[in-house]
């Protein structure tokens, strides 16, 4: 055998040769060609969560579509591929099956839903494919920790302990109730209205679930108010928080009413209408109202509208923060990325924020790749979401 015929032979069975040595060939990264990265996502696009999926998905696009416009990044397009749920976590773990085996994805970005997340990210994990901000609040998505899994939102726990704080120590509420849906993130938002409860020497008086997907709360609005809560706090959803309102209006019943970012979304104040004023929430990324202060946000929200005739809300603003989150950390991890020197760059990084829209700092640490434990709280007033703090934050256990 020539020369030459032995270095295409090592080559091709994963050898070549350096200074006279066989040295092994460098194994090529998942999703990392020479003209460009492949990500994937999964979202809800036809299920009860389509007013959150659609805007991820449009966010996500509409910013890649901007960075590969620019020229990509170190000289590579990004390229997003999407897949259907329905919010059925069975359907998010094929989902996740494909863009691993069959799309090669170099890592799954912003997917959907705390039961679908949950149930699918470890499949990805055990591939070495990195999970990179999920648009949920479940604690399961930082804790425990893993290398390759990061959390840009602030959870559930976390933001359901700083409401029912905020109204146990200014308002004096001592009775608490709760309406969650039956799975884990109901589960997380109950655990962060008893852990705060328990720290100022209450307990939750009258708890009530749903299952995902349920028009009709009658019986459990029933439930909470015979038993006098002053706040109820909501594990819900967009539809199922005006259902709950509803409800509670149809009674002539009016207590503080709480729910997590689940429900901070303009959609819960254009379908809801009058019946959802007062409305509370924890969120960390304001809405992008068309008249917003800040110009650039006020641009973004006009081309966003153009690009799809949809009206933006904070699920597209914020997919569209955390794709150029992603950009950023890519060009840091160098010409050559694996899946180690991006999720290292990720932490080497200073606390991010987006240099045109703003919001809560993102920041991730060796052993901590939870970006955020921050949030402010909003009220419907007048058909809008209004801002009525400063970034709040509390420990949750």
């Amino acid at each position: 055998m020539t020369g030459n015929s032995l270095r295409i032979a090592l080559a091709a069975s994963g050898f070549l040769l350096a200074a006279g040595q066989i040295v092994p060939a460098a194994a090529e990264t998942q999703g990392v060609s020479p003209s460009e990265i492949v990500l994937g996502t999964h979202q809800d696009l036809s299920g009860p969560l389509t007013s959150w999926g659609v805007p991820v998905r449009n966010g996500l696009q509409m910013a890649f579509d901007d960075i590969n416009a620019s020229g990509g990044v170190n000289g590579r397009q990004i390229r997003l591929v999407v897949e259907d749920t329905g919010y059925d976590p069975r359907r998010a773990v094929l989902a996740t099956q494909k863009l691993i085996n069959r799309d090669k994805v170099f890592a799954i970005i912003a997917a959907l839903g705390s039961p679908t997340v949950i149930a699918s990210m470890p499949l990805a994990l055990r591939r070495g494919v990195p999970v990179l901000f999920p648009f949920t609040a479940a604690d399961q998505t930082y804790d425990p920790y893993h290398p390759l899994k990061f959390a840009s939102n602030i959870p559930y726990v976390h933001a359901m302990r700083i409401g029912t704080r905020h109204f146990i120590e200014t308002e004096g509420v001592t009775k608490i109730g709760l309406l969650y849906q039956d799975d884990e993130f109901g589960l997380n938002v109950k655990r962060g209205a008893e852990q705060e409860a328990e720290a100022h020497g209450l307990t939750i008086v009258e708890s009530t679930t749903y299952k995902r997907g349920a028009t009709d709360f009658s019986s459990q609005i029933a439930r909470l108010r015979a038993a006098d809560v002053e706040m109820v706090v909501l594990g819900t959803v967009v539809r199922e928080t005006i259902g709950a309102m509803q409800a509670a209006r149809s009674l002539g019943w009016d207590p503080i009413m709480l729910c997590s970012q689940a429900c901070y979304t303009p959609e819960v104040h254009d379908l809801g209408g009058d019946t959802v004023n007062g409305l509370y929430a924890i969120s960390q990324t304001p809405i992008p109202y068309p008249d917003d202060p800040n110009p650039k946000l006020r641009a973004w929200t006009a081309e966003y509208e153009k690009r799809f005739n949809l009206v933006a809300n904070v699920q597209a603003v914020g997919a569209y923060t955390l794709a150029r989150l992603f950009a950023e950390a890519l060009e840091r991890a160098g010409p050559e990325p694996t899946a180690e020197s991006f999720t290292q760059a990720l932490v080497d990084m200073e606390p991010w924020v987006d240099p045109d829209f703003g919001g809560v700092p993102i920041d991730f640490s060796e052993g901590d790749h939870l970006g955020t434990k921050s949030g402010f709280l909003a009220q419907i007033k007048e058909g809008r979401w209004v801002t009525l703090s400063e970034p709040m934050s509390v420990e949750a256990d």
